[in-house]
């Protein structure tokens, strides 16, 4: 039953699928979802074991392990959808899923979309491997969908992978093929053919040479395929993701291309450490650079953010209008900054919010009438600009934003509104300011965490929750979300709102000089006030962004907090703490995000367990599943004309497992069972089975043809089973995971790879 279900050549196939996965590391964040497809592969490795046990036909296997991955990956990705909402959030993970490979940056975030498809895609593709190696039985097909496997990693890379991963992929499939080709031929003709050179006794089936041609070849396939791609031109590589601070050739050298569209779902959340700029400032605790600001919100995605159109014509060194709706004071703080090596690709150039002056040198520019944003007409690699930092005192309390001219910075998200205004009209606030710093504050506080991979959409009361709503419910997100919660939240208290997109200002060096990288994009908040205009806020978390802008903790001295996943609590001041009325959202929408949270741990701790489990059980087999295959060729080298010979052979290789060597030198029938008779602890029944077996070998070895029984099977069970009887359990165990056979099997195997090349390197010198 156990030879049925393959199993040495099942465990080829999933360490095969697993060295073909092992690529996508470079691609992707973390590591548990590697531990999760691992799993994955074993076990519908396992499966098709299973069915290939109970003789079920080739289809039947391939169908049970289909349907046994899709319903292991619904109920891990699925359990709150399995019911009339099932396709709806299907439909949510795989839009997840494709926005995450078309927009994320490498390494991009494993989102649980992303991890659906993965769970999907590579397991299916295991499937393959398995029906065509083990089912099929043809391991030099197994090779396509491992190649297949590889191939979203190498198509998917600017850069080339370590040839490491390359190789271990062949030596892998060479293994399958090999252990696959071995087993077909000698299921091959037992006829023997008689050599014309002098050839090994145990080669009676006169493969050694072509087996010793078939590595050579093999390993000449590889070297080459090594060296060839380094002589051929390259193409265009295509990419995993464009995040929004990539571009270019995508390698991080040359251009930094800028997207006007960002969704909930994705971007900004890059971690590619490319160089954007290098700057130098006055500033000690410099603003972000913004590169646009605006954009209209709908369904999840933020579009259409202005660009550089009717834009007034910028001279250098001069002073630039105030803002519209600031009220520009003399005692306002101005600060200077040098921007240097700027890849930014034209015309959008990063600079600090409100500008007072800018100078870009020999390029031109002009700046927006209605965000102040310059652009320039060429590349700038440097330009130096004089911003203002906003003081509180600028505000002015009055009647609210006129709704006809903010419209459009006033405009609620629809699938949100009712939340958004529950939750707006909770926090409060003395005036719009005030209520501005109590949404920033309630956002920064520690009931939510920055995280770059965003929690699954959650259903409530049958349906799906929009991406804002489920972002205030699980309460775990980046800073797109975050901006967006505020503006909305600002906006149903009345107050104009608008996006900003750029990047943080990065950390000095020890000669003050900041460098601005792509993993710095980032998305804030504008806030239209009376007296101060658009007005700079910062609601992500401080894990991100440090501290909020020091013109709104003068009401409330908070700091902000936030939560990374994992963590209890973050840095904060004493007086980080919000009002009372903005502490906390309505339990309802916070019990979820805990349980989410606790399930999602949950989870991976089970995932990491069993996939230690199956690693183990997969190291467990390999001595056993070796020692057998050893028994295997004795038997098919000898059962066709000296049956009892070869199973004496294994009768004794077996015994040698349970810890009772062979004798140290030939003998006689009847002197080996003297010999075994001394060294095993048999019971009256193991004696005279092994009495009886070593009368029957001497028949066959010196009898008529023809006339000596043809098995002692009957025999050796007794033997072994009285051996084993006297043994303790650990002894038994030992026996079976550390079998002797298995152990000597391996060292050969071991010592060949090392004497390998020498021998090769040998028959070329004789060639020569």
């Amino acid at each position: 039953m156990i030879a049925r279900a393959r199993l040495s050549e099942t465990a080829l196939a999933v360490v095969g699928s697993v060295v073909a996965l092992w690529p996508l590391t470079t691609l992707l964040e973390g590591g548990a979802w590697l531990w999760a497809l691992v799993l994955l592969c074993g076990f519908v490795g396992l499966v098709g074991a299973g069915m290939r046990t109970v003789r079920a036909p080739a289809s039947a296997v391939l169908l049970v392990q289909v349907v046994a991955l899709l319903v292991v990956v619904a109920l891990l990705n699925l359990q709150g959808h399995l019911d009339s909402t099932f396709a709806s959030g299907v439909h949510d993970l795989v839009v997840e899923a494709n926005d995450t490979v078309r927009k994320s940056a490498v390494p991009a975030p494993v989102t649980p979309g992303l991890l659906m498809m993965l769970e999907l895609i590579v397991p299916g593709l295991a499937i393959a491997v398995d029906f065509l190696s083990v089912t099929s039985r043809q391991p030099a097909l197994a090779g396509v969908p491992m190649m297949i496997i590889y191939m979203l990693s190498t198509s998917n890379t600017g850069t080339a992978l370590n040839p490491v991963f390359f190789i271990l992929l062949a030596a892998a499939w060479l293994t399958m093929l090999a252990h696959g080709s071995g087993v077909l031929v000698r299921g091959w003709s037992s006829v023997r053919a008689r050599a014309l050179t002098p050839t090994l006794h145990e080669d009676q089936l006169g493969i050694t040479g072509l087996s010793s041609t078939a590595r050579t070849i093999g390993i000449a396939t590889i070297v080459l395929a090594l060296i060839v791609p380094v002589l051929l031109p390259h193409p265009e590589p295509h990419y995993f993701a464009k995040g929004l601070g990539r571009g270019g050739n995508g390698g991080g050298d040359g251009v930094v291309a800028f997207s006007t569209t960002v969704s909930l779902a994705r971007d900004l959340r890059s971690t590619d450490g490319s160089p954007v700029l290098t700057f130098k400032t006055t500033d000690l605790a410099p603003p972000p650079l913004r590169v646009t600001a605006g954009g209209d919100y709908s369904d999840g995605e933020w579009s259409d953010f202005p660009g550089a159109s009717g834009l007034t014509v910028g001279t250098d060194g001069k002073p630039l209008p105030p803002p519209v709706g600031e009220t520009k004071s003399d005692d306002a703080y101005v600060e200077h900054m040098k921007v240097t090596d700027n890849t930014m690709a034209a015309p959008n150039v990063p600079a600090p919010f409100p500008l007072e002056s800018g100078d870009f040198g020999q390029t031109g520019w002009g700046y927006s009438p209605s965000t102040q944003q310059p652009y320039v007409t060429g590349e700038a690699k440097s330009y130096e600009v004089d911003y203002r930092i906003p003081q509180k005192d600028g505000y002015r309390t009055g009647a609210p934003a006129d709704k006809k001219r903010f419209a459009d910075t006033l405009t609620l998200d629809k699938a949100s509104a009712s939340r958004i205004k529950a939750l707006a009209a909770k926090l409060g606030g003395k005036n719009s300011f005030d209520q501005a710093v109590r949404i920033q504050d309630y956002l920064r506080g520690d009931e939510f965490t920055y995280s770059l991979q965003l929690a699954a959409r959650r259903t409530v009361n049958g349906k799906t929750l929009d991406p804002l709503s489920n972002f205030l419910v699980t309460k775990q997100g980046y800073c797109t979300q975050f901006a967006t919660a505020m503006i909305m939240l600002a906006r149903a208290d009345g107050i104009p709102a608008r996006m900003a997109l750029g990047f943080l200002p990065g950390v000095p060096s020890a000669t003050d000089v900041y460098t601005v990288v792509q993993s710095n994009a980032h998305a804030w908040p504008e806030l239209y006030l009376r007296g101060l205009g658009w007005t700079r806020f910062e609601p992500t978390p401080a894990t991100r962004t440090g501290a909020p802008p020091t013109y709104t903790d003068q009401e409330t001295g908070a700091n902000g907090g936030g939560r990374v996943p994992s963590a209890s609590s973050a840095p904060s001041s004493s007086a980080s703490a919000a009002p009372s009325s903005s502490s906390a959202e309505p339990t309802a929408a916070a019990a979820p995000a805990a349980t989410g949270q606790g399930h999602t741990d949950w989870m991976r701790t089970v995932l990491v367990v069993l996939a230690v489990l199956i690693v183990g059980l997969l190291g467990a087999l390999v001595l056993p599943l070796l020692a057998r295959r050893h028994r295997e060729s004795i038997s098919a080298r000898l059962r066709e004309h000296r049956p009892v010979e070869a199973q004496w052979q294994v009768l004794q290789t077996r015994l040698g497992d349970l810890g009772i060597p062979p004798p140290d030198e030939e003998r006689s029938p009847r002197a080996t069972e003297r010999y075994y008779r001394s060294r095993a602890a048999l019971p009256p029944s193991g004696l005279e089975a092994l009495h009886s077996a070593v009368q029957t070998l001497e028949q066959e070895r010196y009898a008529a043809p023809g006339t000596a029984p043809t098995s002692i099977d009957p025999q050796s069970r007794e033997i072994l089973d009285g051996i084993r009887r006297q043994q303790s359990w650990p002894q038994r165990i030992g026996s079976t995971i550390l079998p002797s056979s298995g152990r000597a099997v391996l060292r050969r195997g071991l010592g060949r790879i090392v004497r390998w090349p020498a021998r090769l390197s040998g028959i070329r010198l004789r060639r020569r």
